[in-house]
């Protein structure tokens, strides 16, 4: 400690003055005096007071641009952000970032000032680069250096050497997400700047809409690769992949996303997908990603997710569409209500009910299904009478021959009521349709479920459904 305060000319260089001094025979010796401990301490006060940590300063990004700089830090919002990519030439991995803030932005008042700040984070791994998930992310950076490429300044920041970041949540909370390191600091002064960037970033996106193209006009013009703002309708995960299926209201296509970015996408929600490609050997039915591809989340209340879902849930969608919408739209309401309340009835996929799985001993199953064909065409053929004792079916035509059909019938002859239902839910959204069939005798109502191409045998599940008093 005596040699380090030594070295910052803190310490006096008088070896007496130090509470140690050598004896003649060899053994150290510590002076008790109240003199020599009271000039310990203040050696050690003066050592403390130098390695005292000094506050951070912060620059806008308009500063940050200016010119070519070192030691830089900011408080910046993730507006795009690329997925981590190894480059040979640096033998690191890297992202690239899209950052905004109130001087540098679409709607600045500065018109001079770019829309953005390219930003460029190198690390030796992938997990020690910012896990960007979602549009708006606040980032923190310590110690980044400016400098120009291609005539655009950027800022780059290298976590090895001497960079550190922070990543905060667009909306609430002052506990970081993720960080570069085992510690943080955080001032009054990071409260305040944090406050004011999260202001900053709602008024932004209320007004502003995400760049992108839509689906059917990538489809046509068959850019490279391209950015679009798409509906999150299901997620299923696969072996080695995750398997999304996107809505953009004028198509809709699947993406497989690598199992390293498990539940990044929620399904239901809106994303941007960026640097993707449509590949044309699957009929411009799927999304291709590059290495640098990534999907980022966007925010129900941005102003470009509500115009996605206005688009979606108008009248302008496209028939085909809006059937396959139909099986992803969660039920509005009381689900207990709509599906009715009986006691141990377990809400079933159609899928599992009519494969015979996770039924266990349960007696009663709710599901819901979507219809997307009726049977018989004919709405009279859905009704016919029926014999009691031979349980023969008739048409009405036979029973009231050249009369009116009256709800009397004659003695010993019941109205029996059938009707085909051509039906999908989300778990079959992608095979062939089930056939409900539904029939009622003297109050009984039946509901058999099949499935018509399974090539052995036909699965069913019948319902006992509650007559209703009129």
């Amino acid at each position: 400690k005596i040699e380090a305060l030594q070295y910052l000319n803190l310490a006096p260089t008088n070896i007496t003055q130090y509470p140690y001094r050598m004896q003649k025979k060899g053994s150290p010796k510590k002076i008790t005096s109240k003199k020599a401990v009271s000039k310990s301490k203040t050696v050690a006060s003066k050592g403390k007071e130098a390695f005292k940590r000094k506050e951070y300063v912060y620059s806008t990004l308009k500063e940050i641009l200016s010119a070519e700089k070192d030691r830089l830090n900011c408080y910046a919002v993730v507006l795009d952000c690329s997925a981590p990519y190894y480059m040979e030439k640096t033998a690191k991995y890297l992202c690239t970032l899209k950052l905004i803030d109130e001087t540098v932005c679409g709607n600045s008042k500065d018109k001079s000032a770019p829309e953005y700040l390219t930003a460029t984070m190198f690390a030796r791994t992938a997990d020690e680069l910012p896990p960007i998930t979602k549009v708006g992310t606040i980032l923190r950076i310590h110690r980044a250096q400016t400098k120009k490429h291609k005539d655009i300044m950027q800022l780059n920041c290298d976590v090895n050497i001497k960079a550190s970041w922070i990543i905060f949540d667009p909306v609430d909370g002052q506990s970081p997400i993720a960080k570069k390191g085992k510690q943080f600091t955080f001032t009054p002064l990071d409260k305040i700047r944090l406050k004011s960037i999260r202001k900053f970033l709602k008024e932004h996106f209320d007004k502003t809409e995400l760049e992108g193209i839509t689906l059917k006009e990538a489809e046509k013009k068959k850019p490279k690769d391209f950015d679009s703002l798409c509906y999150v309708l299901d997620v299923k995960t696969k072996a080695k992949a995750e398997r999304i299926k996107l809505c953009d209201g004028t198509k809709i296509v699947k993406l497989d996303l690598p199992i390293t970015r498990k539940g990044v996408v929620v399904p239901l929600e809106v994303v941007r997908v960026r640097g993707v490609d449509f590949d044309p050997k699957k009929k411009f039915k799927y999304l291709t990603l590059s290495e640098y591809s990534s999907v980022l989340r966007v925010p129900g209340d941005f102003a470009s997710a509500k115009a996605l879902l206005k688009e979606i849930n108008g009248p302008k969608l496209p028939e085909d569409i809006k059937s396959e919408l139909a099986l992803y739209t969660p039920l509005k309401g009381d689900a207990t209500k709509l599906l009715g309340s009986h006691k141990g009835a377990k809400l079933m996929k159609l899928k599992d009910l009519c494969s015979g799985k996770s039924l266990g001993s349960a007696k009663y199953f709710k599901v819901n299904v979507n219809v997307v064909e009726v049977g018989p065409k004919d709405p009279l053929d859905w009704i016919c009478v029926v014999e009691k004792k031979t349980g023969k079916q008739l048409k009405l035509d036979e029973v009231f021959t050249g009369k009116k059909p009256k709800a009397k019938l004659p003695e010993g002859m019941a109205y029996y009521f059938k009707m085909q239902l051509f039906v999908k839910d989300k778990s079959v959204a992608d095979s062939n349709m089930y056939i409900l069939f539904l029939c009622t005798v003297e109050g009984l109502s039946l509901i058999h479920i099949s499935e018509p191409t399974r090539p052995l045998y036909i699965s069913y599940a019948v319902f006992c459904l509650k007559k209703k008093k009129t």
